[in-house]
C-alpha cells in the first residue's frame, strides 16, 4: 500500500496533495568563458519536479448526491542515473468517474511482471555434465508489480458531519500515536514521542457517548 490520502474540498473546487520530494533536474550547462582575465564561469539549468504521489480531485455534486470526479492520480520515483541525468518511473491515471456517495470505485490497474536470469560459470568446467553444476552458479528474480487506485467520495452536508468526520481522522491519527510509543528505557532519556492530545467533547457539538462515525473522505 503505497498510501492512503484524505482529501476535503467544496463542490466544484479541485484539491490537490503531493506526498513526495522536489528533486531537480539538470536542464542546460553553459560555461562563459572570459578572455579578459582568462577566467571560467561554469553553471547549470535546473528544473525541479515532484517526484512522489500525486492526486488531484475535483467533484462536483448532484441533487440526489452523486458525484461526478475529475482524478489526476500520478505516482513517480526516481530508478537510477545516467550520463544524461536523473531517470525516473511513472504511472499516472487521468479520468472522469461517476460515483454514488459513500461507495467505492476504482479508476484503473496496473500488472506488471519481470523476469530476469543471469548464469556465471567457470569456463571449461562448468560445461561438464554433472560435475559442472559445482563450477557454475544461476541467479533467478522475478518481480510481480500490482497497482490500483481507489476512491471514495463522501459528502458532507453540514457542519456536524464535517466535524464527526474531523474527529474520526483525529482519533485515527492519535490511537496510533499511542500503539507506537518506544518501550521504556532507563538508560535512554527520551520514553516517549510525540502524542496529540485528547479531545474536550464538551466544546464539541456532539453529545457526549456519541462516537464519530467512521466515514474517511475519498481515498
Amino acid at each position: 500500500m503505497l498510501s492512503t490520502p484524505n482529501l476535503l474540498t467544496l463542490d466544484n473546487e479541485e484539491a490537490k496533495i503531493v506526498i513526495g520530494q522536489n528533486v531537480p533536474f539538470v536542464t542546460g550547462q553553459y560555461t562563459n568563458n572570459n578572455t579578459a582575465n582568462g577566467s571560467v564561469n561554469p553553471f547549470q539549468t535546473i528544473e525541479r519536479k515532484d517526484v512522489g504521489l500525486t492526486l488531484r480531485v475535483r467533484p462536483q455534486v448532484s441533487e440526489n448526491g452523486t458525484v461526478k470526479m475529475t482524478v489526476f492520480q500520478e505516482v513517480s520515483s526516481i530508478s537510477d542515473t545516467s550520463t544524461a541525468g536523473l531517470i525516473t518511473n511513472k504511472r499516472s491515471i487521468e479520468s472522469s468517474v461517476l460515483v454514488e456517495d459513500g461507495s467505492i470505485v476504482v479508476l484503473g490497474g496496473l500488472l506488471q511482471d519481470d523476469y530476469s536470469g543471469k548464469q556465471d560459470k567457470v569456463p571449461g568446467l562448468g560445461d561438464l555434465p554433472v560435475f559442472g553444476n559445482l563450477f557454475k552458479s544461476e541467479q533467478r528474480k522475478r518481480k510481480k508489480t500490482n497497482l490500483m487506485v481507489f476512491l471514495r467520495p463522501v459528502v458532507l452536508r453540514d457542519g456536524r458531519q464535517t466535524e464527526s468526520l474531523t474527529m474520526d481522522r483525529y482519533e485515527l491519527m492519535r490511537g496510533n500515536q499511542i500503539q507506537q510509543q518506544p518501550q521504556a528505557n532507563s538508560v535512554l532519556g527520551i520514553n516517549q514521542s510525540a502524542q496529540l492530545a485528547p479531545l474536550d467533547l464538551s466544546q464539541s457539538r456532539l453529545p457526549l457517548g456519541t462516537a464519530a462515525p467512521n466515514a474517511p473522505a475519498a481515498q
